[in-house]
């Protein structure tokens, strides 16, 4: 394992180095080189990708009682890596690892939960992020948010969705102020504020977020609300063309711009 260390800290180390390094410390019983070793397997990383040999590893390592070896089992069945997703497998592991007090776990968990199709697992993702929430998780915030902006599970109530929204807004979280903005231009609080929803999406294009730049494409492109302007369009259509979205190079070519 010292040597599998010393390999990682090798900018020049080669990854075929690291992993062999790594499962011969696994071999010598290392349990943390066991679940290093597995997830080498499983990316292909300095080795042929070989599901079953990373499962066999991450499980053992799992059996010892590692708890990064746990949540990534949970991620591959959960996120489908290597090809195989089981959502209960998933659940099982997730759960496995937040009672081992692995941080990221609880809130791969709510995620797994909230997109279930079962109510009972929607009220124990909401509670799930509450915690998260209460602890500063912004990404749950946003969630327990969308949570009360869609009735899933717990009654649907906008005023608090805004109100979480905003408060994820004000942290910085660019989602929550592409979801304003929305909320902004289409008048869900009352009347249309269209320049209330410029001000969300230039938040939220600060950091580079793709909606943020196309939303504002859009309202300078249509003239919604403020002055039409060609140049101000074509500028944030081109920056989310080049943050990969969809639709924006068409939506240059539509302006008689090439993108």
């Amino acid at each position: 394992m010292d040597q599998a260390w010393n390999l990682e800290q090798d900018a020049e180390a080669s990854r075929e180095g690291l992993f062999h390094a790594y499962l011969v410390a696994a071999r010598a019983g290392r349990v943390e080189a066991m679940t290093n070793a597995g997830l080498h397997l499983v990316y292909g990383d300095g080795v042929r990708k070989d599901v079953k040999q990373a499962l066999k590893w991450m499980r053992k390592a799992a059996r010892l009682g590692d708890d990064v070896a746990v949540f990534n089992l949970g991620v591959f069945y959960g996120k489908g890596r290597g090809g195989i997703i089981n959502k209960r497998l998933a659940e099982r592991w997730y759960r496995r690892a937040v009672a081992l007090g692995f941080p990221p776990a609880k809130g791969n968990l709510a995620d797994l939960l909230y997109f279930s199709r079962s109510r009972k697992k929607w009220k124990e993702a909401v509670a799930l992020y509450r915690q998260l929430a209460r602890n500063g998780d912004i990404a749950a915030l946003y969630n327990l948010a969308n949570a009360y902006e869609r009735g899933r599970g717990v009654t649907r109530n906008l005023r608090k969705a805004i109100q979480l929204y905003k408060k994820g807004a004000a942290a910085g979280d660019a989602e929550a102020q592409c979801v304003l903005g929305w909320m902004s231009l289409n008048g869900v609080e009352g009347a249309r504020d269209v320049l209330g929803a410029i001000r969300w999406y230039q938040e939220a294009a600060k950091q580079g977020h793709v909606s943020g730049f196309f939303s504002l494409g859009q309202i300078y492109a249509e003239g919604d609300g403020v002055p039409r302007s060609k140049a101000r369009a074509a500028r944030y259509y081109r920056l989310a063309a080049d943050a990969g979205h969809p639709r924006a190079a068409a939506c240059l070519k539509a302006l008689g711009v090439e993108p």
